[in-house]
């Protein structure tokens, strides 16, 4: 029994030494966030306990203190990495929206642009058929050789009537007549010319009437095709919108059923004066068991992605679609306050 006692008083002695000196880095340094709390909580725990056997109840009191303040940090310290957390998930949610909806732009300009000088080169087509088909018409025209001029009676009366006079030696008169038939057959020609004229540019005027009617059409149907790009465009980026703020609406709904019995959970061991344990553990014990949170498992449909698992799916779809590394540097998580922002509303 003496060596009993003797034990019990040096492992008491040992315990007393190592309470004080965790009291004196606590005093010195603090409680950062390189301190293992949950050490500290032990170590000091169990001094405490000794203080009670040996009645020293003030010294028991000021550990309960330590201890209790202990507790808070390391609560603090788990809302602050859940903050944390979650600032990174909704970050990479944002994040991984951002490479998805550049590339869905990319690819959509790529198609638009392809389009455009597509009708680019159609219309070049075109023009330059329209142009061959005038400069052949032209040239037809030209090596056209004319017909036979057909004059009016009158004229023909009077080369008769020319001819008669300088048959008869008559040549004063046959002169006069010939004078007026030249006049009139200068005049009849100029018509049949101008006639010649006008049939050729009203079928001038028809090939280019059928051209510019042929180009409207071709430029018509370009841009049916083009409100029908920007038709599927648009119906594509509502789709990719929806998805999004699915993603992230039940991603916001997870984070705000998890802050909320975090926050009950606190409250509740807050208020539990029997176990040095702090909140944190408490919590993460309810995580492991499936309560809530991260290891929460889903008892109706086990096939319904997690909101982090198609966060995860989209960067890995961006990632394969984007071929460089071009993700902007991640800014750094807010300072998040203390664990009482994390409870849920009254």
């Amino acid at each position: 029994m003496p060596s009993t006692a003797s034990h019990d008083l040096a492992t008491n002695d040992q315990i007393e030494a190592t309470a004080r000196r965790v009291l004196e880095e606590i005093a010195a340094v603090g409680t950062g966030t390189e301190v293992q709390l949950d050490e500290y909580i032990s170590i000091l725990a169990k001094y405490r306990h000794t203080c009670e056997k040996r009645s020293n109840y003030k010294e028991a009191e000021l550990v309960q203190h330590v201890l209790k303040q202990l507790r808070l940090e390391e609560e603090n310290r788990h809302v602050y990495a859940l903050t944390q957390q979650q600032d990174l998930e909704r970050q990479g949610l944002e994040e991984a929206h951002m490479l998805e909806f550049q590339n869905f732009n990319q690819i959509w300009n790529e198609k638009i642009d392809s389009f455009e000088e597509h009708q680019l080169e159609c219309e070049a087509v075109m023009l330059e058929q329209h142009s061959m088909e005038l400069t052949k018409f032209h040239g037809a025209m030209t090596a056209e050789a004319p017909k036979r001029a057909k004059f009016s009676k009158d004229l023909l009366n009077l080369r008769k009537i020319q001819e008669t006079l300088a048959k008869q030696k008559n040549y004063v008169e046959a002169q006069k007549v010939k004078l007026k038939a030249d006049r009139l057959e200068t005049i009849e020609l100029e018509r049949i010319n101008r006639e010649r004229g006008d049939r050729y540019a009203k079928k001038e005027s028809k090939i280019l009437v059928r051209h510019r009617h042929e180009l409207l059409a071709m430029r018509k149907r370009m841009e049916r095709g083009r409100i029908e790009l920007e038709r599927r465009r648009k119906k594509e980026m509502e789709m990719l919108l929806q998805r999004y703020n699915n993603v992230k609406r039940g991603l916001l709904g997870q984070h705000n059923i998890i802050k909320a019995k975090t926050g009950n959970m606190l409250m509740k061991h807050a208020a539990n004066k029997k176990t040095d344990a702090s909140g944190s553990q408490a919590i993460v014990t309810s995580m492991n068991s499936g309560t809530f949170g991260p290891g929460i498992k889903k008892r109706n449909d086990a096939s319904y992605p997690s909101a982090t698992e198609v966060v995860r799916q989209i960067q890995q779809e961006v990632a394969e679609t984007q071929q460089d590394d071009g993700s902007p540097p991640r800014s750094e998580s807010r300072q998040p306050a203390a664990h009482e922002n994390m409870l849920p509303p009254v």
